[in-house]
């Protein structure tokens, strides 16, 4: 009912429509490859100086070597032979980028003190005498 009354004339006055998948998969490519259109959407993205931790840097920093990395792989695979030194070395370099990228919320500890050696989570602090002071165990020990 909605539909008519907004678009009383159907499709004419509501002309849009999904992507074609033609059109998703050639927009995805510019963007995960080095184009100028992904050179323009990194135009004023922040970037840290190399060896400082910072995620988008990295990846944007990562794009061209792994693509590279990929062509030598698709290469390997067309042509059935084994890498030279040179090429296993690109495809090692892009396969420990990529480890590292998509490693997400990865974390020792979130903060200082949970780093010390002998914290206890505030929460779990006295649990053991509590447990220890109940007389029950168990629940199903006295469900019955």
């Amino acid at each position: 009912v909605m539909k008519i009354g907004c678009f009383p004339l159907g499709n004419l006055t509501r002309p849009y429509r999904e992507p074609r998948d033609s059109l998703t998969k050639e927009v995805s490519k510019l963007m995960t490859t080095p184009s100028g259109i992904r050179d323009f959407f990194e135009d004023g993205v922040y970037m840290a100086q190399e060896g400082v931790p910072h995620h988008l840097s990295d990846l944007i920093r990562a794009v061209p070597i792994c693509v590279e990395a990929d062509k030598i792989a698709s290469t390997l695979r067309r042509e059935k032979r084994q890498p030279t030194v040179a090429e296993a070395e690109k495809i090692a370099e892009a396969d420990a980028l990529r480890d590292v990228l998509i490693q997400v919320n990865v974390f020792d500890h979130l903060t200082s003190e949970e780093g010390a050696e002998d914290y206890v989570r505030p929460a779990l602090e006295g649990t053991e005498e509590r447990m220890v002071a109940l007389e029950r165990k168990r629940f199903d020990h006295h469900a019955a």
